[in-house]
């Protein structure tokens, strides 16, 4: 990676999807890549790719604890953290009350609290280092594309939204508290992408012209690239949106 010297990166959620491809693409520029998921796949994935692998869920402090110190023990920094993490399930207003606070705790605890762990633990690494760039995964949801500019999020994911809402209010802050480290935060406001979460989600027989639309894992994570790539000078504070049915490049940033 032609900016950072020895890159080391720490991908959640990776193993499978999007984390996956993203964790791959930064093995291929020469990161020292580490990966974590609770699905115990993330063990093959690492061993495919070239990563190191952890198992265990986002939302515990503990698990990422573990993560981040045995990282910095391992390459002594962490210059990329993406915090892919998450979930989605579908809730709303008319769910059974004995669902609801269970449901909640899951969701935001991969979603929102594995980001907020994930992001304070390395910003304490990369503040000693004075350099480092967050990316928190988030969805067009929270930023349309503009032909659907109106259209935030969709009904009965009620959880989802506003878990993925709350990731702003992280990257907008860090942006700022960081800056004087030169630590960048950004948003990926990602819209359908061909996974096995939204192929789960879709069901059995989706549109095929809707499925037609989809990007691909590996072209969203080549933006990732790009993102990174801008360098210490880059946009940070930034919410990046791609889209399905749109080329999937890195937009210009925001003014």
């Amino acid at each position: 990676m032609r900016t950072i010297d020895n890159p080391v990166a720490i991908v959640t959620g990776a193993a499978q999807g999007l984390g996956k491809a993203i964790a791959k693409r930064l093995v291929d520029e020469g990161c020292k890549v580490s990966i974590t998921d609770k699905k115990s796949t993330v063990l093959d994935t690492a061993e495919e790719i070239g990563a190191e692998s952890y198992l265990g869920n986002v939302g515990e402090a503990q698990h990422v604890r573990h993560v981040i110190d045995s990282v910095i023990r391992t390459y002594g920094k962490i210059d990329i953290l993406i915090n892919n993490a998450g979930e989605v399930f579908p809730t709303g207003p008319q769910d059974d009350w004995d669902r609801t606070a269970e449901m909640f705790d899951r969701v935001f605890a991969s979603n929102t609290k594995g980001a907020y762990l994930f992001g304070r633990a390395a910003a304490s690494s990369m503040m000693q280092n004075n350099f480092g760039h967050i990316l928190n995964v988030s969805t067009d949801h929270v930023k349309p594309s503009p032909t659907s500019a109106r259209h935030h999020g969709h009904g009965n994911m009620d959880l989802y939204n506003a878990s993925k809402w709350a990731l702003n209010g992280f990257t907008f802050d860090w942006a700022k508290s960081l800056a004087q480290y030169n630590i960048r935060v950004n948003n990926l406001c990602v819209g359908a992408t061909d996974t096995e979460m939204l192929r789960k989600w879709s069901g059995s027989n989706p549109d095929p012209e809707w499925v037609k639309s989809w990007m691909k894992p590996e072209e969203v994570a080549e933006v990732v690239i790009s993102l990174i790539e801008e360098g210490p000078d880059g946009r940070t504070g930034d919410s990046v949106g791609l889209y399905a049915g749109f080329d999937c490049v890195l937009p210009p940033a925001e003014t």
